[in-house]
């Protein structure tokens, strides 16, 4: 009786102390794993998973990601966690790509998962940083046109007359569309200025701004100008006289 005693003891400590190694294996995840390298070596592009159920698919995809995350190719992987719907995962590879100041790709991949607070938080950082293109984009995925209007001003101020030309068109400030028009003339930056003045639907500005483009004999600016104005004489005159097109 003592005997068997000790030897159930022996027993249940060998088993405490290998519960990993006798604990009954998932056969169905290994076998999911196993098709990992036939994926990669093939490609998402080229290979063919019609044959799984939605379920396999999913976790085959998700077990792709993983290993091509760990080898450092985050393409791949971000590619593997949008056919495999894993969010979580996709603003993981986004938060990856802020540490690597890869803003735009961050921003990308956080509208991929859907996490509008990250998408707002990584607006904000952008904005401080002056990376005002990617806050812009940042800021127009989660519709806040406050701080879209912030970084419009600030395009302004350092004279980034583009993106605030699309931020002020994006959330319809005429006026402030106008004031850009103006500073882009002042800077003679007449094709930013047109494109100002034709989101304001500004028209005595426009006509303005023909004027001026007639007078430097820019007249493919001239006639675009008068047309946004709605000025048919003068964009008539242009083209039956100087063949302006």
């Amino acid at each position: 009786m003592a005997d068997t005693v000790i030897i159930q003891k022996m027993v249940n400590t060998i088993v405490e102390e290998n519960k990993e190694a006798f604990a009954p294996k998932d056969a169905y995840a290994d076998t999911i794993k196993r098709l990992v390298p036939l994926v990669m070596t093939r490609g998402l592009d080229g290979v063919n998973l019609s044959m799984l159920n939605p379920e396999t698919k999913s976790k085959l995809l998700n077990y792709v990601g993983d290993e091509y995350f760990r080898r450092g190719k985050i393409e791949e992987a971000s590619k593997a966690f949008v056919l495999g719907g894993n969010r979580s995962k996709l603003a993981e590879i986004g938060a990856h790509f802020e540490t690597l100041l890869q803003y735009d790709k961050a921003v990308d991949c956080y509208k991929l998962a859907g996490d509008e607070g990250k998408l707002l938080a990584l607006g904000k950082r952008c904005l401080e940083r002056h990376h005002l293109a990617d806050a812009m984009h940042a800021f127009k995925l989660v519709g806040n046109k406050e701080e879209l209007e912030k970084v419009g001003d600030e395009c302004m101020t350092t004279q980034k007359y583009e993106v605030a030309i699309q931020v002020f068109t994006d959330i319809e400030k005429t006026e402030k569309l106008v004031a850009v028009g103006d500073y882009c003339l002042r800077d003679r930056d007449y094709e930013n200025a047109l494109h100002a003045y034709t989101g304001a639907k500004a028209t005595e500005r426009l006509n303005a701004l023909g004027d001026i483009c007639t007078q430097f004999n820019l007249l493919s600016l001239a006639l675009q100008a008068y047309n946004a104005a709605g000025n048919e004489t003068m964009a008539l005159f242009l083209k039956e006289n100087f063949q302006v097109v």
